[in-house]
């Protein structure tokens, strides 16, 4: 059995961050509700844009084509 050493430093137990505060907690949820506001607007300027450029694409593939040959006469009736 070991005896205790009664010569050992006594060390500190770890640092710890303190309790939030409630404006802490406030500033926080805030911040939470600005960045899935923020996503939401990036998310719907990147399916515009995605949109937008499908549509572009489409619009110089026919101008390439021709409009004769995308739309043949008589192509609206059955």
């Amino acid at each position: 059995m070991r005896k205790p050493d009664r010569n050992r430093e006594h060390r500190a137990a770890a640092a710890s961050p303190p309790a939030p505060t409630r404006g802490l907690k406030k500033k926080r949820e805030e911040f939470r509700l600005y960045r899935v506001g923020r996503e939401t607007i990036e998310r719907r300027s990147m399916v515009r844009g995605l949109i937008l450029l499908a549509v572009l694409v489409m619009v110089v593939s026919m101008a390439r084509a021709g409009l004769d040959r995308v739309f043949i006469h008589g192509w609206w009736r059955p």
